[in-house]
């Protein structure tokens, strides 16, 4: 689990880093964690790791950038990381909503609600971890992240599995073998050859489904009945 903790005071950050260390060693949690005394450094630590971060705790008043434009621009590379904000000013809980926040710690109960908040997100975390597909294609077998896979169908009974980042790949391995595979309530079969990943459905308009890249697909007459109800579940999580 890969945790960083942004904290302009230097007292702060070295409490918050004992107690998640704490905590997580009595939960036996394997945990790599960063330490940042200002939002920028994060920032530009995130952009050039591969890996994202999975755990951000991230203080609110900091000079410079403040934790909400650290989470603004955060949340805008679609960062998908467990967010916790801390703050000695209660009155920015209700700034934080929109940053899809986990919890808001409070730094005067720091001791008090940061080891309760830290053990249900590694609950978030264990069921939100990234899950892998392996694919046997003409570059070989290939690793492919399941949030990547923004649709894939059936074109002249291979699958095509279309990615977030234009590549494209094709196997002769079934639907019903790759739906087994993944997240069942973040896919959703569309018609019989064809299975979209809802994180990338921006809209829908009678039997047409529109991605966010502006491409669109169509349902079948049942398949978009399903579509409506697994995406509104999903929107509403």
């Amino acid at each position: 689990m890969r945790i960083a903790i942004c904290d302009d005071n230097l007292e702060f950050l070295k409490q918050i880093e004992d107690i998640v260390s704490r905590i997580y060693k009595e939960m036996q949690v394997e945990i790599e964690v960063s330490c940042f005394q200002n939002g920028q450094a994060l920032l530009e630590e995130m952009k050039k790791q591969e890996e994202d971060i999975d755990l951000l705790l991230l203080d609110i008043d900091m000079p410079e950038l403040s934790g909400l434009e650290v989470a603004k621009a955060i949340r805008a590379m679609d960062r998908e990381c467990i967010l916790m904000f801390i703050s000695y000013y209660e009155n920015y809980v209700f700034d934080t909503f929109e940053y899809n926040p986990f919890r808001f710690i409070r730094k005067g109960k720091l001791q008090q609600e940061l080891p309760i908040a830290l053990r249900a997100a590694e609950g978030a975390y264990q069921k939100n971890k990234k899950r892998y597909i392996v694919v046997r294609c003409d570059e070989g077998e290939v690793r492919i992240e399941e949030t990547e896979i923004m649709y894939f169908e059936v074109v002249r009974r291979q699958i095509r599995i279309c990615l977030t980042d234009g590549r494209v790949f094709h196997t002769w391995r079934t639907m019903k073998e790759l739906q087994q595979e993944l997240s069942p309530e973040r896919f959703s079969k569309i018609h019989s050859g064809c299975v979209v990943n809802l994180k990338y459905v921006s809209g829908y308009a009678g039997n047409d489904i529109t991605l966010d890249n502006g491409e669109r697909l169509t349902a079948s007459r049942g398949g978009i009945k399903t579509f409506k109800e697994e995406l509104s579940r999903y929107w509403s999580r």
